[in-house]
């Protein structure tokens, strides 16, 4: 969850329209952490883990409430140290935009956040009591740490296509895919007599001949079928009632099966396609690999880099 909350607070600016509930800075009550001059406070903390909490607060309750509340805590103030962190690291180093980046920004923030209503960003940069060139300057900020973040993790991690192979050879268990098929059927009751039964039978024996030469099966099952003869989502055979397996197994795909009887009901199949057991192809699951691999080496790199900022700067944690 920590990496999460930076994530969201390097892609989030902290002003929004929503200004009707009062400011939105929680009041200053007392120190959280430090980084070098930068104050964290708890009201900060509360804050940027404030919808999470709400979401715990539906879920559960009692003593796991309080610990996952508290294991929430302890996971935004480290999210708002390595912020702290980042920033710190890039007015060390000197880093500076092109005004004309930050201007896009600017006006980015205000097309998508204030439709493009300059008088609802008044509304809310009063609520925060702040000047207009006091939030250009925390966009700048947020920006040139966005920027630098990216080029240090993002723009670094990499996976090679062996390691991706390498894995999916690994895990390719994984990717045991059972026999699926699309159906589709006629299906008519016996009827209550024997009569009835014959005379059905003979219907579909008819049937069944004028579809092996050729016939519409959506027209026939129309004219004949008192059940769905929709064509079926993709179904393991398993799924299927035991009397109709033996067709879906054994009939070639667009053919259609030989009449078949349950106590109950006549059936014919139509075999619409056929995926055979097997596992899947490595260039099918090859993006679902490679991104699961390139976020675990964007976590090691995110690490890296807050494990040398921490040497590098002071931190205090209260």
């Amino acid at each position: 969850m920590k990496k999460t909350l930076l994530f969201l607070l390097l892609i989030a600016g902290t002003l929004s329209a929503q200004t009707n509930d009062g400011p939105v800075v929680t009041a200053v009550d007392g120190y959280a952490a430090r980084v070098d001059s930068t104050i964290i406070t708890f009201g900060e903390v509360r804050e940027s883990v404030a919808p999470y909490v709400q979401q715990l607060q539906q879920q559960l309750q009692g003593e796991e409430l309080a610990r996952q509340i508290q294991k929430a805590f302890l996971d935004a103030r480290e999210s708002l140290i390595e912020e702290a962190l980042l920033k710190e690291e890039v007015k060390t180093l000197g880093f500076v935009l092109p005004d004309q980046f930050v201007n896009e920004e600017v006006n980015r923030l205000i097309r998508e956040r204030f439709k493009d209503d300059r008088a609802l960003l008044t509304r809310a940069l009063a609520a925060r009591r702040m000047t207009f060139d006091e939030w250009r300057q925390e966009v700048a900020d947020q920006l040139t740490v966005r920027i630098f973040y990216s080029q240090e993790v993002d723009r670094r991690a990499s996976v090679p296509l062996q390691t991706v192979q390498a894995e999916y050879e690994r895990i390719k268990e994984d990717y045991f895919r059972p026999l699926k098929v699309k159906h589709r059927l006629i299906v008519v009751g016996k009827g209550k007599t024997d009569e009835d039964r014959d005379l059905k039978k003979e219907q579909l024996e008819a049937a069944l001949q004028r579809l092996r030469n050729g016939a519409s099966f959506a027209a026939i099952a129309e004219a004949l079928s008192e059940g769905d003869a929709d064509e079926s989502p993709w179904r393991e055979v398993d799924d299927v009632r035991a009397e109709l397996r033996p067709a879906l197994l054994n009939t070639l795909v667009g053919e259609v099966s030989d009449l078949i009887e349950t106590p109950g009901q006549f059936y014919i199949v139509k075999v619409e396609a056929r995926r055979e057991e097997g596992f899947a192809p490595f260039e099918e699951v090859r993006a679902e690999i490679e991104n699961r691999l390139l976020g675990f080496e964007q976590n090691r790199l995110h690490q890296q880099l807050m494990d040398r900022l921490a040497v590098k700067h002071f931190i205090e944690r209260y």
